[in-house]
């Protein structure tokens, strides 16, 4: 089989998912401008998650759906049309629908099985992270490189992430000092809310984490994230839940000793920044998803685990996994890290 050569080639991957989706595409992304170092790499999400990966070198171009705008979707034709190869990653039947009819070349997906709009495919996806317990990073450059036609090596556990700027570190600055954090102090980063409320680590759990941590170990602890404000005020007195964009918070975890968080967005930024975390993991498996550089999983494992959407969403066991995780197990890897 002739491997194609991509190097002019204009080459689209599309994924709508979280922070943590986007920054697992990183190794293969970094990988196929290695070895193709002309081709134009567009990468193509929603808007909420555009900047974790709009500063990224060896992404040429970053485009971003803007979700609740009218024709949102189809406002980015414009710039499939330039594309040589296009892969999507989830299902995205009103851009494939428009790909199709306007007979754009390389046309790959995930399948929906006895779906008219699948035949239309040059070819479809079946490696996909839900399908395999590989670490999501691999999975991903299978993907890619299969829809190409090549192979994608190199390190896959080196993640990347967009770095923060000099004017958004002097905000950060301000941000931190307006809760009591000066520049040189260290800190413990805690990110206890997830966009999924089943995957929240409890309230009360988090707050013990929080009194033994400045007992054992005289560090305050900064609790990070986009919801449950009055929540977070009853967990640690230094609160910045609501209070960051996605760049500041980038650079609040960047300097933080260390970060405590649920699989979520938080956890994956910490494990492209090199920043020690400690991942409370629920329904799904620290070996498909957990950063694979200072990162310290914990995971009770139930029989049910991992389990599918429909289940969590009517789990049998209460969400035992991440809701009996106690702050006792937490300190216990974190006395790993800061002794």
């Amino acid at each position: 089989m002739m491997i194609p050569n991509l190097n002019g080639k204009h080459i689209l991957i599309e994924s709508g998912g979280g922070v943590g989706d986007l920054i697992m595409f990183t190794p293969a992304l970094r990988s196929l401008k290695e070895k193709y170092p002309e081709c134009v790499l567009t990468f193509l999400t929603v808007d909420k998650t555009v900047d974790v990966i709009n500063r990224i070198p060896y992404i040429d171009n970053v485009i971003c759906i803007k979700r609740g705008r009218f024709m949102g979707r189809y406002r980015v034709l414009p710039e499939l049309m330039k594309q040589d190869y296009m892969i999507f990653t989830e299902w995205q039947p009103q851009l494939l629908c428009c790909t199709w009819l306007l007979r754009l070349p390389n046309r790959f997906s995930i399948s929906r099985k006895g779906h008219l709009l699948t035949k239309t495919l040059h070819k479809y996806i079946t490696d996909i992270v839900s399908a395999s317990p590989d670490f999501a990073a691999k999975t991903n450059a299978r993907l890619i490189g299969k829809a190409l036609d090549i192979t994608l090596d190199g390190d896959m556990t080196q993640c990347d992430v967009s770095v923060p700027n000099q004017q958004e570190k002097i905000e950060v600055d301000t941000i931190l000092q307006t809760i009591g954090i000066h520049k040189d102090d260290n800190f413990i980063a805690l990110s206890p809310f997830t966009s999924a409320d089943g995957r929240d680590w409890t309230e009360q759990e988090a707050h013990k984490l929080v009194i033994d941590i400045k007992k054992k170990y005289h560090l305050k602890t900064v609790v990070i994230g986009n919801k449950k404000q009055a929540e977070a005020s009853k967990i640690s007195p230094y609160s910045l839940v609501e209070k960051t964009n996605i760049m500041q918070l980038i650079e609040v975890i960047r300097r933080a000793k260390c970060l405590v968080s649920p699989d979520s967005g938080p956890m994956h930024i910490a494990g492209a920044l090199h920043v020690p975390c400690v991942a409370l993991f629920s329904r799904d498996l620290p070996s498909r998803w957990a950063p694979k550089n200072n990162c310290y999983p914990i995971y009770l494992r139930y029989e049910c685990s991992p389990c599918d959407s429909e289940m969590f969403n009517h789990c049998p066991k209460g969400l035992g996994c991440i809701r009996n995780i106690t702050a006792e197990m937490v300190m216990n890897r974190l006395n790993l890290i800061l002794q």
